[in-house]
């Protein structure tokens, strides 16, 4: 019942500054029951946390320390097609990319990913872009396919319908509905495999939770209108 956060407002001018992502981020990890093990704020928080070792160019990956070595993690910032963007580049290039990730092969089940269009559909596409290889052991991606908000109330609405046993799929899609405008569409990637079960997937303590999906034979996608 391990638990990260990672979040950035200050951008030091290559995107526009965020105001609310702190609160945001703050709010799932002190109201989310279980064992608070890092975060990271504005210059402290790094794309290579979410970046397989050895992976991307260059190749300054670090999840095994970081991102896959808790439970669930949250990251509040910028996103895109691209990737999570962060304000410090001097680590890496500033962009956590999916191509740069194998996530669950340490201990991550669960990546949220508070950022604009990092789950954009676009046509089937989000599946070339995340691909087999970053299913290592997750269970979801949880994120946006359209633009997100700069709300500083959504995570700690996620972390209570958690806490109150929802699955995890429907905690967020609640959490974003009651934070979101109705121009902003949730969504998330889900992984299953034979013997596994990850739509009803719960908080640790909460509920059911499935085995991990190690060789995942389905990839599963929804979207949906806040």
């Amino acid at each position: 019942m391990t638990i990260g956060i990672e979040w950035v407002n200050n951008y030091h001018s290559s995107s526009s500054n965020l105001s609310n992502n702190d609160n945001n981020a703050r709010g799932f990890y002190n109201r989310l029951q279980g064992q608070r093990m890092f975060e990271y704020g504005d210059d402290l928080a790094w794309d290579q946390d979410f970046e397989e070792k050895g992976a991307g160019t260059p190749p300054a990956g670090g999840d095994q320390l970081y991102a896959d070595h808790v439970d669930i993690v949250f990251f509040s910032g910028h996103g895109s097609r691209s990737g999570a963007s962060f304000g410090v580049k001097t680590f890496d290039d500033g962009v956590a990319r999916a191509s740069n990730m194998l996530l669950g092969n340490g201990d991550l089940e669960w990546l949220v990913i508070d950022g604009c269009e990092m789950l954009a559909d676009d046509n089937g596409q989000v599946f070339s872009r995340w691909g087999w290889p970053t299913f290592r052991g997750v269970h979801y991606i949880l994120g946006f396919h359209t633009v997100a908000y700069d709300v500083k109330d959504r995570g700690e609405k996620f972390a209570d319908r958690l806490n109150q046993g929802w699955t995890v799929r429907e905690a967020w899609m609640r959490a974003c509905i009651e934070s979101e405008d109705a121009n902003v569409s949730y969504a998330y990637l889900r992984a299953d495999q034979p013997g596994t079960d990850t739509f009803n997937d719960h908080w640790h303590g909460k509920g059911f939770v499935s085995a991990d999906p190690r060789n995942p034979t389905v990839l599963c996608y929804l979207r949906g209108t806040c």
